[in-house]
């Protein structure tokens, strides 16, 4: 597939299923060898953990909402800045549901082969997520 064919192909997983929540159409878009780089070890492969994680999401985030912004694309390769927005009404981690409204900003990579999404790489601003669910991630730190 060309580049571009893979950035509609991406961008289009992200407002069917990501955002939308059309978690029936995922195996569409997520390949059965798909990896997922930042899942535990261990877990993060295929379309039944895709699901899992989206839906854990919107356990957290029942109204969860995701805007894309600017999207590279090249070769098998497609970034995309994100912001996700929800209420955090669900547990998350072991942290109580605070009643915020949260927003997170993040960069996705995807690589796309034969129509499917087979890898994902994310950085997103857990931090500034804690700190608006008003948790305080340094806590624990102790000094240096």
């Amino acid at each position: 597939m060309s580049a571009a064919m893979n950035k509609t192909l991406v961008l289009d997983y992200y407002q069917r299923v990501v955002a939308d929540g059309a978690f029936r159409d995922i195996p569409k878009y997520i390949a059965d060898s798909y990896i997922d780089h930042n899942a535990p070890p261990g877990s993060g492969t295929g379309p039944t953990w895709v699901e899992a994680h989206l839906r854990a999401i919107r356990h957290t985030f029942p109204d969860f909402t995701l805007r894309m912004h600017e999207v590279i694309a090249e070769d098998e390769w497609v970034a995309v800045r994100v912001t996700g927005e929800g209420t955090h009404l669900g547990e998350w981690l072991g942290i109580e549901p605070s009643g915020r409204r949260i927003q997170l900003r993040g960069l996705n990579l995807d690589r796309v082969v034969n129509g499917r999404i087979v890898e994902h790489w994310g950085e997103a601003d857990t931090v500034g997520m804690l700190l608006q669910m008003g948790v305080d991630p340094f806590k624990s730190v102790a000094a240096v």
